[in-house]
């Protein structure tokens, strides 16, 4: 139950970092009002990080659990380091690390949909 859980956080999270790149794209092509709904999209993605690192610690540990728990934590200090690189405009370290978080992400949510696990 826990794992199907934790399947669901990660799939809505990677849905939220592209939705965050669409929403980026279009505001730096002109689209002005995009950046506030890449705002709200970036404090919805900072709580989906939280939830998925919280849950990610009570996965069982022989299932690489503990990976899990590592990998989430980190990434959710790079989506703080997103808001705040976000808010002071500092683009040069905003945009690279957001391609960091979502590669980080994907290949995070793959690694969980690998194989299932076995029933006792």
């Amino acid at each position: 139950m826990k794992l199907r859980l934790f399947r669901g956080i990660l799939v809505l999270h990677v849905l939220g970092v592209l939705t965050q790149s669409v929403l980026a794209g279009q505001f730096l092509s002109g689209a002005d009002s995009m950046v506030v709904m890449h705002e709200v999209t970036g404090w919805c993605v900072a709580t989906l990080g939280l939830l998925q690192t919280g849950l990610a610690f009570t996965l069982p540990r022989q299932r690489g659990g503990l990976w899990f728990a590592v990998g989430s934590f980190f990434l959710l200090i790079g989506e703080a380091l997103q808001v705040g690189t976000g808010y002071g405009r500092f683009l040069g370290v905003h945009v690279p690390l957001a391609l960091l978080i979502v590669t980080a992400l994907v290949a995070m949510t793959g690694a969980a949909f690998r194989g299932e696990p076995k029933a006792a």
